[in-house]
C-alpha cells in the first residue's frame, strides 16, 4: 500500500496528521476521502471540555472504553488501530465543531491534536503488514482556517 495524504488530495488543508479545515468545506472533504479509499469516522457533536471530546473521538473509532477516559489508554488503543479497523488500511477521523474546543479548552484541544498526530507518525512505518495510514480533519469555524479555494 502506497501513502496517500489527505493533504495531497485536499491542497488548501493546514496542518499535518491533524489537518484544519473550514465547515462549509465538510461534505467535500468527506466525499473526497471517502472516494479515495478512506473508511471515514465521523465524532458525533461539538465538546466544549477535553474529556468530553476524548470520549467522542474514541466512540468515533470504535475504540475501548478506556480509550475515552484516560489518555494513556487513548494513545494505546490508537496504536492499535489495526484491531479496531481489521479491514481498512486508510482512515480519516473528521472532527466538526473543533472550535468548540479550541475555545472552551484550547490546553484539552492542544493535547488530544497531539495525541491523534503522534497516532499518525506510529502507525504508518512504510506500509506492512498492520500499518495504517491515519490521519485528523478538524472543522473549525473562524481562528484563520479558510475555506478551500479562498485566497
Amino acid at each position: 500500500m502506497d501513502r496517500l495524504r489527505v493533504a495531497s488530495l485536499l491542497p488548501g488543508l493546514t496542518g499535518r496528521g491533524v489537518l484544519l479545515a473550514a465547515p462549509v468545506d465538510a461534505d467535500h472533504v468527506r466525499r473526497t476521502l471517502s472516494t479515495s479509499g478512506f473508511a471515514v469516522a465521523e465524532v458525533a457533536g461539538p465538546a466544549a471540555g477535553m474529556r468530553e471530546a476524548q470520549a467522542a473521538i474514541a466512540r468515533a473509532l470504535r475504540l475501548p472504553d478506556t480509550a475515552g477516559r484516560n489518555l494513556d489508554a487513548l494513545v494505546d488503543s490508537l496504536r492499535d488501530l489495526a484491531t479496531w479497523w481489521p479491514d481498512d488500511e486508510r482512515v480519516a477521523l473528521l472532527w466538526p465543531g473543533a472550535e468548540q474546543l479550541v475555545e472552551g479548552d484550547l490546553p484539552g484541544f492542544l493535547t488530544l491534536t497531539e495525541i491523534l498526530r503522534a497516532a499518525t507518525d506510529d502507525l504508518w512505518r512504510g506500509g506492512g503488514t498492520g500499518d495504517r495510514q491515519f490521519e485528523t480533519v478538524a472543522f473549525v469555524r473562524r481562528h484563520g482556517v479558510r475555506a478551500l479555494g479562498e485566497a
